[in-house]
């Protein structure tokens, strides 16, 4: 075998083969430096001399399905100018890793296209070394995410574990890609992420998020209420959760003679109304229901109109339009009612600043459902640095392969 081998078929550069062995099914080469390459680590002087050896042995990329490993002969130097006695640097690999960088490449390449499982199986290498490469590569890939780009933010939370167990998630609006995660869903989740931002002086326009306090005090020890814009889909969800409570202490409280009238209307309540508009059953069955409740018939008529909110062409106009609707909460009667529009009159500020910047969080949906694939996928994550990461690389990874 040649040296040139070494070099154009394992990238391996400034050694000499010695020979090759063959045990149990892998493929086992000798190599050790060239002279010209036997230099002083501390001075780089070629004055050395050789004082003992030790032998190191690296997994490298496989040849067909057989194993291949370098067995390095190194060389202890005593250099003659400086004194200094240092085993030579080992180039092929990292410190403390017993793989080789090329193979390190090479499953970085495979990981485009499949997951840690199949590739730990693939080369017979257990899955934790699978996971620390691509755990090396995603960190020097992502630890320096610049942010002084950015424009518009949108800010979620998603359950990871039983318990409450929360990941803080923020996403670049315009090109979907995952820029911040961090553990819990408090102050001290996105506070560090603000201040890179502010260190980068990065010229944030708007941020969509649902109304969780913590978010928005953080928020706004940053940036000024104008930014913030809060998503119209937690707010629909909101109310959408109150009516749904609305609904089953009316079937608590509802006659015996009436009960079946409210089997299999949840769904009805709660979808908007074209989702029901072609399907006839459906809709005579709601419309049966709300003439019968006038309750249930207020709190989703008054529902249907807070969706019409976002229809509205301008600022000024949805301005007039909410407090028309805040008006008509107020006095409806319904207690839950009443208490939500307390609650949107408190944030109707940053809800409309939707109109000045008409972004929203369903970017950040699609992602946490992808980022619920990726844990599913893997059967949960020990390591949480290591689900961040993947979390950064999602836009590049394969949907179906992620885990």
């Amino acid at each position: 075998m040649s040296t040139s081998i070494l070099y154009h078929g394992f990238g391996v550069r400034g050694y000499k083969y010695i020979k090759t062995e063959y045990q149990a099914g892998k493929i086992i080469f000798h190599i050790e430096k060239i002279k010209e390459k036997q230099v002083c680590a501390d001075c780089g002087s070629r004055a050395v001399i050789k004082k003992g050896k030790v032998k190191r042995s690296l997994r490298a990329v496989p040849i067909g399905k057989r194993p291949v490993f370098f067995v390095i002969h190194l060389h202890r130097l005593f250099c003659s100018r400086c004194g200094s006695l240092k085993l030579e640097p080992l180039i092929l690999s990292y410190p403390k890793k017993h793989w080789t960088k090329n193979l390190g490449r090479y499953i970085i390449d495979l990981l485009r296209h499949s997951t840690v499982e199949d590739i730990a199986k693939h080369l017979g290498m257990s899955w934790g070394t699978i996971k620390d490469i691509h755990k090396m590569a995603l960190n020097k890939r992502y630890a320096n995410t610049p942010v002084r780009h950015l424009r518009y933010l949108g800010i979620d939370e998603i359950a990871v574990r039983k318990g409450h167990n929360y990941l803080t998630v923020v996403v670049d609006l315009e090109t979907g890609q995952v820029i911040w995660a961090a553990e819990g869903r408090k102050a001290n989740s996105l506070e560090p992420f603000l201040e890179k931002l502010k260190r980068a002086r990065a010229q944030i326009k708007a941020i969509a998020m649902d109304m969780w306090p913590a978010y928005i005090n953080t928020v706004l020890k940053y940036y000024p209420y104008n930014l913030i814009v809060f998503d119209r889909y937690h707010i629909i969800s909101a109310y959408n959760r109150m009516l749904d409570e609305l609904r089953r202490k009316e079937i608590s409280e509802a006659p015996g003679i009436h009960k079946g009238i409210y089997a299999g209307v949840r769904y009805l309540l709660l979808k908007g109304k074209e989702k029901i508009q072609d399907n006839f059953t459906a809709r005579a069955k709601l419309e049966t229901l709300l003439r019968l409740n006038k309750t249930l018939s207020i709190a989703y008529i008054l529902k249907e109109e807070l969706r019409d909110l976002w229809n509205c062409n301008s600022r000024k106009e949805a301005s007039q339009y909410l407090m028309n609707w805040l008006y008509k909460a107020w006095s409806c009667g319904i207690k839950p009612v009443m208490k939500f529009a307390n609650t949107i009159a408190g944030y109707r500020v940053g809800l409309l600043n939707y109109f000045d910047h008409p972004i929203t969080t369903g970017m950040v949906e699609g992602i946490n459902n992808k980022i619920k694939v990726l844990k599913r996928q893997a059967y949960g994550f020990r390591d949480m640095d290591y689900f961040k990461l993947r979390i950064y690389a999602l836009n590049e990874s394969r949907y179906a392969l992620i885990g």
